[in-house]
């Protein structure tokens, strides 16, 4: 099992903004499947209407060439965020 308590704390740290459970949720599985973004943590911030765009555009290659599960996750987490509806793409 993984602790998912580092990433939730550097969500915590980094999003000055409240968040519902699934907002949290969501960004706490994009800081642990990326890293995290400073751009993403802006945007929540600043209550961007690009937040869901952005979040489905970035993230979703490697070695520069654009993955299909990549893409799914990142839309996945991004719905949840936006809707707190939890959907999995395939």
């Amino acid at each position: 099992l993984v602790d998912l308590k580092p990433f939730q704390l550097q969500v915590q740290r980094k999003i000055t903004v409240e968040l519902n459970d699934a907002q949290e949720a969501a960004l706490v599985s994009f800081f642990y499947n990326t890293g995290g973004s400073s751009t993403l943590c802006n945007l929540i911030n600043s209550n961007s209407p690009n937040i869901y765009d952005w979040w489905c555009s970035h993230y979703i290659s490697a070695q520069g060439v654009e993955l299909k599960g990549l893409k799914l996750r990142r839309k996945t987490e991004a719905l949840l965020f936006k809707s707190g509806e939890l959907k999995f793409f395939n």
